[in-house]
C-alpha cells in the first residue's frame, strides 16, 4: 500500500472499518448518556503528517481529549476529543451534577473514553479476527494542537504520514454535546489491516 496514493478500494475498506468501529462507539456513548440519541457523521479517511493532524480538531481551540493506545493485531490509538465547553457538559451529564471536583470530572471522561474505545475495538476485532486491547486512558486539557501532537507522536514520532479514521458525533442533550472520534494507526498496521480485509 502506498500511504500517499491509496486505491479507491482501500479507502472504501478503511471507511467501512471506521463506520463499524465508530458506530459501536457512538452506541456505547449513547448508553452512557442515558439512552440519548448520538448521531455520527460519515467517517472519513485522512492521510496527514503529525504536525498537521491538529487541524482535525480545530487548531488551537481549547479541548479536552482522552486517548488509549491499541495493542494486539494492530497498533495505534483511539482518541475522543471535545471542545472544552462541551466536554464540561458531558462531564456534568455523566456525573449527574454540576460543579464536581476536577478529579471526578477527569475520571468520568476517562471512563467514557475507555468504554467508547473498547466498543470500537471490539467491533473491529470481530471484523478482522484480531484481539485488540486498549491501554489505560490518558486525559489532557489544552489547545487541540498540543494534544494531537502528543497523542499522534506516540503512534509515529518521525516526520512521516499517519492514517487517521475520523468521525464526528452529536448527542441530543441540553446543552448539546459534540466531539470527534479519531482512530490513528501506524503505517505497518494499516498495511496489515488492508491485507486482512483482502484489499
Amino acid at each position: 500500500m502506498s500511504l500517499s496514493l491509496p486505491s479507491d478500494a482501500q479507502l472504501d475498506a478503511l471507511r467501512e472499518v471506521a463506520n463499524i468501529g465508530c458506530g459501536h462507539a457512538a452506541n456505547a456513548l449513547s448508553r452512557l448518556m442515558g439512552g440519548r440519541q448520538v448521531d455520527l457523521s460519515v467517517p472519513r479517511v485522512v492521510l496527514t503528517g503529525p504536525a498537521d493532524a491538529a487541524g482535525l480538531l480545530g487548531g488551537d481551540a481549547p479541548t479536552v481529549a482522552a486517548w488509549l493506545s491499541i495493542s494486539g493485531g494492530m497498533r495505534g490509538l483511539m482518541l475522543m476529543a471535545l471542545p472544552l465547553a462541551e466536554g464540561q457538559a458531558l462531564e456534568t451529564l455523566l456525573l449527574g451534577r454540576p460543579n464536581s471536583e476536577q478529579a471526578e470530572r477527569d475520571s468520568a471522561v476517562s471512563e467514557a473514553a475507555n468504554i467508547v474505545a473498547s466498543a470500537c475495538l471490539s467491533a473491529i476485532g470481530k471484523m478482522t479476527g484480531w484481539k485488540l486491547m486498549p491501554s489505560v486512558p490518558t486525559l489532557r486539557r489544552g489547545e487541540a494542537r498540543a494534544l494531537v501532537d502528543e497523542a499522534v507522536g506516540q503512534v509515529d514520532s518521525d516526520a512521516g504520514r499517519v492514517v487517521v479514521l475520523e468521525a464526528r458525533f452529536n448527542a441530543a442533550a441540553a446543552p448539546p454535546v459534540s466531539g470527534q472520534l479519531l482512530l490513528v494507526l501506524e503505517r505497518e498496521s494499516i498495511r496489515a489491516l488492508l491485507a486482512r480485509l483482502g484489499v
